[in-house]
């Protein structure tokens, strides 16, 4: 146990080493000390208020350093519970998150590094910077090749380090001290923390006379039994019966039988629903076959019934065929009608034509004009009247006058 409490404290040392994470060491520390810390308690020891507390212990659950615990309270002379927050270390998932942070930055820095067919073989002893060999064959000189920088003779080493093995062995330097404890840590017996077991072993904290708080007592969740109102609502007894047949009984098919016949009944459609009363057909809508065959056989109809109905569908066809003759009859009468009245005005007209002369003008008419709604009895009655023609000579006199007079 201290060896993991000693990594803890090792690595949050070693990542949050600035300024503002230094509050960060100080928190760890005192849950490594007390175990288990109430969040007014480790706002005291810390100097700072509640809400800086948490902010600052959420970034450590979010690397899994620490873990945290709600729990209802009542404080002395006090009749309502409050939510108090406790804070407390999970030394196995806290060494799981080290182990897993290790491996990222080993796998990001081995990622960095080149290859065997990029290593960089020149260097230059002046301003230390490395060349590939691709990146030297642009600048040869009497004695080799030159430094793009300086413009000094560039050294060939193709066993040197450089590069990317060089940060990584920088890293594995740095990291020594947590990958030297972790084999350790896989062999030892890490014991499992939790909050109950974090607050039994915790250290009380001491406050002065200035900074005292009323004790509080936890309060005990009990999970209700039964909902209010609905008590005695299970079995009282339960009974098992046990037989030797594969199956139902016949009573227990019996019974079934019953109860399906019971609920056909009570779902069966009318009679005026299910028969038809054109072909006397029966049929049940109903799913049950047993019942739709019962319902068919109470509507089968006797030779009485199918002589009636027949004779229905006679009357029915004499009455449609009176309604087709009727109106066969009504159109016949109205196309004479129509010719009628085509062969009066073509009467009318045949008059008109024999009565005048070619020479001599029709008169106009004094009285109103007959429409086409005149009977046929009135327009043969009319005749065209005719004038008889004037003498020519008194016309030519009195034209002769009216020209003197003029």
């Amino acid at each position: 146990m201290e060896l993991a409490q000693t990594l803890v404290r090792s690595v949050v040392r070693a990542f949050f080493s600035t300024y503002e994470e230094r509050r960060i060491i100080c928190i760890v520390d005192a849950l490594v000390l007390h175990s288990a810390l109430r969040d007014d308690d480790l706002s005291y020891l810390m100097g700072i208020n509640t809400k800086d507390l948490s902010k600052t212990c959420g970034k450590l659950e979010e690397e899994r350093l620490l873990r945290s615990h709600h729990r209802a309270e009542i404080r002395e002379g006090k009749e309502r519970a409050n939510t108090r927050k406790y804070y407390y270390i999970d030394y196995r998932q806290a060494i799981d998150a080290i182990k897993w942070r290790t491996y990222k930055l080993d796998k990001a820095v081995q990622g960095e590094a080149t290859g065997p067919v990029e290593k960089k073989e020149y260097f230059c002893t002046n301003c230390r910077r490395e060349y590939s060999q691709l990146e030297v064959l642009d600048s040869v000189g009497p004695d080799g090749f030159i430094c793009h920088r300086c413009q000094h003779i560039l050294t060939f080493d193709p066993d040197r380090q450089a590069g990317g093995h060089e940060l990584s062995t920088r890293l594995n330097n740095q990291l020594k001290f947590i990958t030297d404890v972790l084999p350790k840590l896989d062999t030892a017996t890490i014991p499992e923390s939790t909050f109950d077991t974090a607050l039994d072993a915790a250290v009380p904290v001491v406050r002065d006379a200035a900074n005292q708080v009323a004790a509080s007592v936890a309060v005990e969740t009990v999970k209700p039994t039964a909902v209010k109102g609905m008590t005695d609502t299970g079995p009282q007894s339960i009974a098992i019966s046990i037989t030797d047949t594969d199956g139902p009984t016949d009573a227990e098919k019996e019974a079934e039988r019953a109860r399906k016949e019971q609920i056909a009944k009570m779902n069966a459609l009318p009679s005026w629903h299910t028969t038809s009363t054109v072909t006397g057909l029966s049929f049940s809508g109903s799913a049950n076959p047993i019942a739709a065959a019962q319902a068919d056989e109470d509507d089968v109809k006797s030779a009485d019934d199918f002589a009636s109905d027949n004779a229905h569908e006679k009357e029915l066809a004499e009455v449609f065929a009176m309604m087709q003759e009727s109106a066969r009859l009504k159109a016949q009468t109205e196309e004479e009608e129509e010719d009628d009245e085509d062969e009066d005005e073509d009467e009318e007209f045949e008059d008109v034509a024999n009565a005048t002369s070619p020479g001599q003008k029709r008169p106009a008419s004094s009285g109103p004009s007959s429409g086409a709604g005149t009977p046929a009895s009135e327009r043969a009655a009319k005749k065209v009247k005719v004038e008889e023609p004037a003498n020519d000579g008194d016309s030519e006199d009195d034209e002769d006058v009216q020209f003197e007079d003029v």
